[in-house]
């Protein structure tokens, strides 16, 4: 089977654009990592190796994910001056999940004292 140059060269550029859209932000976790003051005790590698574990499994997970997920959530992991894959992949685990939940029409927004009287 023949491919023509053109569509072969289209199906590549497409792939890599597929790859590059599916590539997991780097975050500067060493900010995060750091005690704010010496009254507060943080254990700074065991901070790095759970950051860096969160990246990892990012990594394998992230093409599992809506782009506008990855987006919002990545924005909401680096704001703020502490960035975090911990953060990051937690929203983007929130999202999902939350997504999967069954549809209640009828659920009411406010809270039960707050609900108009009949």
């Amino acid at each position: 089977m023949r491919v023509s140059i053109p569509i072969a060269l289209a199906a590549a550029l497409a792939g890599m654009t597929g790859a590059y859209a599916a590539e997991v932000p780097s975050i500067d976790v060493s900010r995060t990592c750091k005690p704010l003051s010496s009254d507060i005790q943080l254990d700074t590698d065991r901070c790095l190796k759970s950051e860096q574990e969160a990246r990892a499994q990012l990594a394998r997970e992230w093409d599992k994910f809506s782009s506008a997920d990855r987006a919002l959530c990545t924005q909401t992991a680096t704001m703020g001056g502490t960035a975090s894959y911990v953060e990051l992949i937690t929203c983007l685990e929130m999202k999902r999940d939350v997504a999967k939940l069954p549809a209640r029409p009828n659920m009411e927004t406010k809270p039960s004292n707050l609900r108009e009287q009949r």
